[in-house]
């Protein structure tokens, strides 16, 4: 005489409701971490960076626009820009310094350089212009 044990029909239903579980569950983490790898990768790439992009285009426009309309060695001044007024003023006196001018307060003086903002014409144009004015 064989003995044969019969499974509850309930008990297998609930296995296999676990195992499609845990093979959506895996499916599900799969492409979480696909798409958190690919969001990492756009945060860090510069590319993407949009504010760091426009802010590095209007440094390379002040520098160029500095040194075609602003003499090497001249003393200048400098006029404070409306927006972000201690940030321009910082980077215009690196460009003076770059290109060998002398930045002056009071006394003679050669040139006054100041920055204003432009509209934008595409996202990566450049918002700024360089302003230069003779003096002497």
């Amino acid at each position: 005489m064989t003995s044969t044990k019969r499974r509850d029909p309930t008990t297998v239903a609930r296995v296999v409701v676990a195992l499609v579980g845990v093979g959506c569950l895996l499916l599900t983490a799969q492409g979480a971490v696909q798409a958190t790898g690919r969001g990492v990768a756009f945060m860090t790439d510069r590319e993407h960076d949009l504010p760091a992009l426009q802010h590095q285009v209007d440094l390379e426009t002040l520098w160029q626009q500095f040194v075609e309309q602003v003499p090497a060695g001249s003393r200048i001044s400098l006029t404070p820009a409306r927006a972000n007024k201690d940030l321009w003023q910082q980077r215009l006196s690196e460009l003076a310094v770059l290109r060998g001018c002398v930045v002056v307060q009071v006394g003679p003086r050669d040139y006054s350089v100041g920055v204003t903002t432009v509209q934008r014409k595409r996202p990566t144009s450049p918002g700024v212009r360089l302003v230069v004015r003779k003096v002497g």
